[in-house]
């Protein structure tokens, strides 16, 4: 669904038009979700600045009403679980429904998911996503050092996402769910909590029916996670993944493309396919790692370890990966590069 510039977008209710939002701007569009700033029409709230959020549909699959009803579960439990988090994460304004002529549903239901589509309004976080910093400035996108304390600050996060194992997974930790201001240190704040999973004593509990039947994409995704299960160091994968990212410039969701069309499926073979990923990374660590100095060989071996196909061969916890990084940052004296094998 599409807004233009200057829209109004308001909610019908009992036959009159309630509160609302006018569009500013165009921001992001991700996989699923499209976002725009939008500013307040209420006098209470003082013309206020937000982010309003809308489903992208696929159109090939508007006629299949589970996949319609998983990402408004998505949307929904965004709204319910932004209220209850870290203040590193952006808090619910507004949450209404609002007529949708634009996607072709279709089949039995079609009217009424027109005349119902779920719209997010959260507060605004200041800065810019990592994708964005590295469209306009590249790899990495900015001084190698406040990234990798930017970093350690995510795993830190995740580690009290965990809570222990009874917490959540962000279970699909991507460049474009993580804002930093690079006025203030690269400090981080996360967007996209419709990706979290339950954790029960450290493994992922199965999302209600309904709202998750889409699987985290591969390159980012841990084998365990391409089969649609989680731990709490299926996360620390999407980090490592994260950090190849950041300082090679490489996504590795193109090497995972490039991997399937060799005819190596992720669903089918995801530890064989998680190998050969982690293969092919390990070769361009080698060469494409950039901004980093001295501490090229430390992040290369923190990338290797934390995207091992094996869970068990990862780094324990978010904390262990923070301090690891952390690590870094103390050090002084260069790190010799490893020698290949004979």
């Amino acid at each position: 669904m599409f807004f233009n510039l200057g829209e109004e977008i308001r909610e019908p209710v009992s036959g009159a038009w309630a509160s609302g939002w006018r569009v500013e701007g165009f921001l992001a569009s991700g996989r699923h979700f499209r976002h725009y700033l939008v500013r307040s029409l209420l006098p209470e709230l003082s013309g206020q600045r937000a982010v309003l959020k809308v489903i992208k549909y696929d159109p090939r699959r508007c006629g299949d009403p589970r996949y319609v009803a998983a990402l408004r579960g998505r949307l929904r439990f965004e709204c319910e679980t932004l209220a209850h988090f870290s203040p590193r994460l952006p808090e619910p304004v507004d949450y209404f429904e609002i007529p949708n002529g634009q996607d072709p549903f279709e089949g039995f239901g079609a009217d009424k998911l027109r005349a119902a589509e779920p719209v997010l309004v959260r507060s605004l976080v200041h800065g810019s996503s990592l994708t964005q910093l590295m469209e306009s400035h590249g790899a990495p996108p900015g001084d190698a050092e406040r990234l990798l304390l930017c970093l350690a600050r995510t795993c830190s996060f995740l580690d009290s996402l965990h809570a222990g194992g009874r917490g959540w997974l962000f279970w699909e930790l991507t460049p474009e769910h993580i804002v930093v201001d690079p006025e203030h240190d690269y400090e981080p704040s996360f967007v996209g909590t419709s990706n979290f999973r339950m954790l029960k004593d450290g493994v992922a509990v199965a999302p209600a029916a309904g709202r998750d039947t889409l699987v985290p994409q591969a390159g980012y995704a841990a084998p365990e996670a391409l089969r649609g299960n989680g731990e709490l160091r299926t996360d620390l994968y999407a980090v490592g993944a994260l950090v190849f990212h950041l300082f090679s410039g490489i996504d590795p969701r193109v090497l995972g493309d490039d991997i399937r069309s060799s005819g190596l499926d992720p669903a089918d073979h995801p530890i064989a396919f998680a190998q050969r990923l982690r293969d092919t990374i390990e070769r361009h660590c080698r060469r494409s790692l950039k901004g980093l100095g001295m501490h090229r060989a430390r992040v290369r071996r923190l990338v290797l370890r934390s995207m091992d196909p094996d869970p068990a061969q990862r780094f324990e916890s978010g904390a262990e990966m923070r301090d690891e990084i952390l690590g870094f940052l103390r050090r002084s004296v260069p790190v010799a590069w490893p020698d290949q094998p004979a």
